[in-house]
């Protein structure tokens, strides 16, 4: 039942890479487009990982990662002032990454291993299997040289690259990495000298002294599940099914990977009703939606209802005044 979960603004270069290296849209692999519209959205991983296998599939390359590496930049986050590379010096950039990336990515580990004057950068992701395996690996190891190479010069190669999963590509990944690379690793690896650490960024006007973030953008920080915690997977699990339509069992029962009848199970051992856990989910992201200026017809359609009418009637059962009403409040208050 465990669930990790990464933010649709972590993969969304990526799939645009894909899609003007290989025309392969994100309609085409089942992505509603009001997903990738809220960039700080969850997606559970297994989605994400299928999503890598039907693309690797489409376009008949094993190495798409290393087509689109132009697209696999940690800028596209949503962070004021690009925070992780506006840092002064590679260590501390590495150090925002390797912990701000868990508000981007839960149940994976970004981490550094130093053995004398060596340094491993890794990533250990568990969460995910097979095939994808390989590509998720592929996409951190390019995201991370890049990282690298913004601070040490375009052309730098690290000492070595470990990658997990099954080879792929041996000749394209030599080109792109320029330096020994080997698979089957237990995590991915960026070898380097501790000297690189002192590296000053050096690009001018990327260094920021001040980074402020607003009340409500740090929130939008802070509702990364851990993927243990059941309640709150449970929570993201059936906001995330939302973007496909009104929330069913047998649907969020499929994103786990489980029978409806060991779903069922499970809402009875924490004490859920389904749907009055469903109407509470969608009324909180429903007031969200309020908060950023929507109005209820366009709520109606993002929260997957059929119409207005049966949004408000929803709606209504659990905070007593309609969708309308409860604008005019939220005005009242901003007002105030």
């Amino acid at each position: 039942m465990d669930t990790s979960f990464i933010r649709v603004c972590y993969v969304r270069a990526l799939l645009y890479g894909v899609q003007q290296q290989y025309g392969i849209t994100p309609q085409q692999l089942d992505i509603p487009h009001a997903l990738l519209a809220e960039p700080m959205a969850l997606i559970p991983f297994t989605d994400v990982a299928r999503w890598l296998e039907t693309i690797a599939h489409e376009s008949a390359d094993d190495t798409f990662m290393l087509s689109i590496a132009e697209h696999l930049h940690l800028s596209d986050l949503a962070l004021p002032n690009n925070w992780f590379l506006s840092a002064p010096d590679l260590a501390v950039a590495v150090r925002r990454i390797n912990h701000g990336l868990a508000s981007f990515q839960s149940g994976a580990s970004y981490y550094v291993i130093q053995s004398g004057k060596l340094l491993k950068w890794c990533y250990s992701n568990p969460y995910v299997m097979g095939e994808a395996r390989s590509h998720d690996a592929l996409r951190v190891a390019i995201t991370l040289v890049h990282v690298l190479r913004h601070f040490l010069g375009a052309q730098y190669s690290p000492l070595k690259v470990l990658l997990c999963g099954a080879s792929l590509g041996h000749q394209k990944q030599l080109d792109y990495f320029g330096c020994q690379v080997s698979w089957s690793g237990s995590q991915v690896e960026i070898w380097l000298d501790i000297e690189s650490l002192l590296q000053v960024n050096q690009w001018e006007g990327t260094h920021q002294s001040q980074t402020t973030v607003s009340l409500a953008q740090f929130g939008c920080y802070l509702d990364m599940p851990q993927p243990h915690d059941f309640p709150k997977v449970l929570y993201e699990m059936i906001n995330y099914s939302r973007y496909y339509g009104l929330p069913k069992v047998d649907a969020i029962a499929a994103l786990y990977g489980l029978s409806r009848q060991q779903l069922q199970r499970r809402l009875v051992q924490f004490g859920f009703n389904f749907n009055s856990l469903c109407g509470y989910i969608l009324s909180n992201q429903a007031i969200k939606y309020m908060m950023e200026g929507k109005g209820v017809e366009e709520i109606s359609d993002l929260l997957g209802y059929a119409n207005t009418q049966s949004f408000s009637r929803a709606f209504k059962r659990l905070r007593r005044i309609t969708p309308a009403q409860y604008i005019v409040h939220l005005n009242k208050n901003g007002a105030q």
